[in-house]
């Protein structure tokens, strides 16, 4: 009778820990119906709410700058959607990815404007599984990483070979960092990223632990086994840690030190093995993507003077 009882609790166990490791790839990985950007009501009691009048700008500036659709396929097959914007005189190119389950219009309405005013042709990409781009996973910057070599082919076969600088906030922070010890095409001159995370299995486990308060082993060991039966890919199969100690780029890394979703930690321990020349800016009281609104100044010079010492002509 103990025998059996054991037995049924041992069982228990498994199936809870299985359901539960099913349940995070799902949650984390899978991709869901897209938030309505443009809809100021349906915004209303969620997140982005504060962020409506950015959106509404952001979306109006691409179309005041006639904002162009442009495509690639990725490795795997899927149409990727982007968008361009040419600068007239352009000193250079900057690419732009954004971040988790988010929009350009979010991560980049400040950011994009800015590049644009300093003389610098934007390009857009949306990440798989993003808006207009193709696919029913998002892989924490694993195959994204391997998206913006095709982005970057697709830019360099049609509009030159500008200067380009890589950037990204969140998990697009995390998808250029994985490029950094890939040999990239000479004309790319550096790196900029803010609020990237370490590894696929690092933040989710993270976040697992942040709402359970449990830790998030072995659950994330069932999750990486659906994300290899399923998408191809392994959670654990790109860590920034690694990439930038072999980074040959010079590179800017920012974070804000109230973020509550990518602890900032990552940043500093990414920067700790980056090799390289190499700039840290730790925003005090930013919370997640938002270190351009409060340290704003200290953001804009660090760029500039970075896009000075490290782009010919500007």
């Amino acid at each position: 009778m103990i025998i059996r009882i054991v037995l049924l609790v041992v069982l228990a166990l498994v199936f809870l820990i299985i359901f539960t490791g099913v349940y995070v790839f799902v949650s984390a990985c899978v991709r869901k119906r897209e938030r309505p950007w443009l809809d100021s009501e349906a915004l209303k009691g969620t997140t982005y709410e504060k962020y409506d009048k950015l959106i509404h700008e952001s979306h109006q500036w691409l179309i005041d700058h006639r904002a162009q659709d442009i495509y690639t396929h990725s490795d795997d097959g899927l149409k990727l959607h982007g968008l361009w914007v040419p600068a007239e005189k352009a000193k250079g190119t900057i690419i732009l990815a954004h971040g988790y389950r988010s929009t350009i219009l979010v991560d980049f309405g400040k950011a994009m404007m800015l590049y644009h005013d300093l003389g610098f042709n934007v390009l857009l990409p949306q990440q798989r599984s993003h808006g207009q781009s193709q696919g029913r996973l998002i892989t924490f910057g694993v195959k994204e990483s391997r998206d913006m070599l095709k982005w970057l082919e697709l830019h360099n076969d049609v509009f030159g070979m500008n200067q380009v600088i890589l950037s990204g906030l969140s998990m697009g922070a995390s998808t250029m960092m994985y490029l950094a010890d890939k040999e990239l095409p000479p004309n790319v001159k550096g790196i900029v990223v803010d609020c990237g995370f370490t590894s696929p299995a690092a933040i989710i486990s993270a976040v697992f632990k942040r709402i359970t308060h449990v830790p998030a082993v072995p659950f994330i060991w069932i999750a990486d086994i659906c994300a290899r039966l399923f998408g191809h890919f392994s959670l654990y199969e790109c860590d920034s840690r690694k990439t930038l100690a072999e980074n040959q780029l010079p590179i800017i890394m920012i974070h804000g030190k109230a973020d509550n979703f990518v602890p900032c930690y990552m940043t500093q321990q990414g920067f700790d093995r980056c090799t390289g020349d190499k700039k840290l800016l730790l925003a005090e009281g930013a919370g997640h993507g938002l270190s351009f609104l409060y340290a704003t100044q200290e953001y804009i010079q660090m760029v500039k003077q970075f896009l000075k010492d490290h782009i010919e002509g500007f």
